[in-house]
């Protein structure tokens, strides 16, 4: 019993592949220059591959126990159809989306798992043959998003995610980043969100360990009468985001006097001509980061609803130089106001639409962003290397500002959220097609998780950053 309890603090992961159901993980294979795209092949426990142009899908892992193991499935196998049907292409363009093999996998597992007898068809090429192959999958409902509140398989989803995100962290109250560095602390932050977002009484002291986890290594740290030194911005505002929410959620301020720090750093690192940078100084020749902008107009805006007095200069100075950055193409933001042209608008235009209808201000401008959103909604997987906060800012901001389209948009998305789905719970990492190591950084699991569960949650409207209105509502 001694060496149990040994394994379990200090391998976590260990002790819940050895003892309990083991988690895939896919096998992941960065590509900068989007020479290849990996992703995981949902409750088949199995990694594909997709170059541009290609149709078939390159299996490039194959889980032990799995589906597409109990199917006789092999590393190397291209599958040719999927459910009697040939996929269309697959694009690198980020505009395309799921568009090709992904999508039609997708939504044939989310079809075939509801069925009284869960098969899969599949037809592969090995070598010179075709070999057609039975896969049982799972059983399980069918995503049904049309109303997607109201949706069971997503809100199962949402708690294995949560059930999962609560079995992984660490006593410290820590989420595995996938590198050292201040990546625990960004990733605690969303994972705390996915926790409160379910809406669980149960998992209340797993977000105070978070909370304290944040508070101890990060909030702790900011000396507001010398703002060169502390957190980075990222870490700042996102346990902004992540404290506020706290407090709407379960009516509690004892956190306000460090909720109140982080935007207070913010605030003092907003330069007279509304730049932001990682830290303190400025990168690129003074230009600046627009992405560290939005994220502390919504952690303001949050706690503002918590009895924040915004620094009204600072959120003019920062706000003015975010409209700069708007480019006039697309009628999203992006990267800074020198380079208003990027193909990865999702984090940056989508936090912004959530700080402004949070704190009712400039909705027309926010409503235009959110409109940008739905019509390049593709692209909310392409966030410069962080397909994470792609995904969690897009919805959440399609959700506040433009609440018509986000049923359309989740069901766009519905292959997404069937090939991250695991057969024993919790959520793979699904990345975009190009740089994903910013993700890497955070760590696959952890994030992934959060990003999924947060998409998810963003139907429900219990967080203010999805749409709620209510405070106190945690436990309820």
């Amino acid at each position: 019993m001694k060496y149990i309890r040994y394994l379990t603090s200090a391998f976590p992961f260990f002790f819940i592949s050895l003892f309990g159901q083991s988690i895939y993980t896919p096998k992941l294979v960065n590509s900068k220059n989007g020479d290849h795209h990996d992703f995981p092949l949902g409750v088949l426990e199995a990694t594909g591959r997709l170059i541009d142009g290609d149709n078939q899908i390159l299996l490039m892992h194959v889980g032990q126990n799995g589906a597409a193991q109990g199917a006789g499935l092999l590393v190397g196998d291209r599958l040719v159809r999927v459910d009697g049907k040939i996929p269309k292409p697959f694009s690198k363009k980020t505009d395309t989306g799921l568009e090709g093999p992904q999508a039609l996998l997708g939504t044939s597992l989310n079809r075939c798992s509801s069925l009284p007898d869960p098969l899969l068809s599949i037809q592969v090429r090995r070598g010179s043959e075709l070999i057609n192959l039975p896969v049982k999958l799972p059983s399980s409902q069918s995503f049904t998003l049309s109303a997607p509140s109201a949706c069971p398989k997503r809100k199962k989803f949402l708690v294995d995610i949560a059930n999962h995100l609560v079995k992984i962290q660490q006593k410290s109250g820590r989420w595995q980043p996938g590198v050292g560095g201040d990546a625990d602390v960004y990733t605690a932050a969303f994972c705390g969100l996915v926790l409160l977002a379910n809406n669980d009484a149960s998992h209340l002291s797993s977000i105070k360990k978070g909370i304290e986890f944040v508070k101890k290594t990060s909030i702790d740290l900011i000396d507001l009468n010398d703002p060169k030194k502390g957190p980075k911005n990222w870490q700042t505002a996102s346990n902004g985001i992540f404290l506020a929410e706290y407090q709407l959620a379960t009516g509690d301020k004892t956190y306000f006097s460090e909720l109140k720090k982080c935007c207070d750093l913010l605030a003092k690192r907003v330069t007279e001509k509304g730049t932001m940078g990682h830290h303190y100084s400025i990168p690129y020749s003074g230009g600046g980061l627009i992405v560290i902008n939005v994220q502390a107009h919504l952690a303001w805006a949050l706690a503002e609803k918590c009895g924040y007095l915004v620094n009204e200069k600072s959120w003019h100075d920062s706000f003015s130089e975010v409209k700069k950055s708007l480019d006039p193409k697309t009628g999203a933001l992006g990267y800074s106001s020198r380079a208003r042209w990027s193909p990865d608008i999702a984090a940056r235009t989508g936090a912004m639409v959530i700080a402004l209808m949070v704190a009712d201000r400039e909705v027309e401008f926010a409503q235009s962003l959110a409109d940008a959103l739905v019509r390049l909604n593709g692209r909310m997987r392409h966030a410069h290397a962080m397909s994470s906060i792609g995904l969690i800012y897009g919805f959440s901001g399609i959700k506040m500002g433009a609440s018509a389209e986000h049923s359309s948009v989740m069901n766009t998305w519905l292959p997404y959220l069937e090939l991250s789905r695991l057969p024993q719970g919790g959520a793979a990492f699904f990345g975009g097609k190009r740089n994903i190591g910013g993700d890497q950084y955070l760590g696959y699991s952890s994030i992934g998780n959060a990003m999924v569960g947060m998409v998810l949650a963003s139907a429900d409207s219990h967080l203010f950053m999805q749409g709620g209105q209510e405070k106190d509502w945690f436990g309820h």
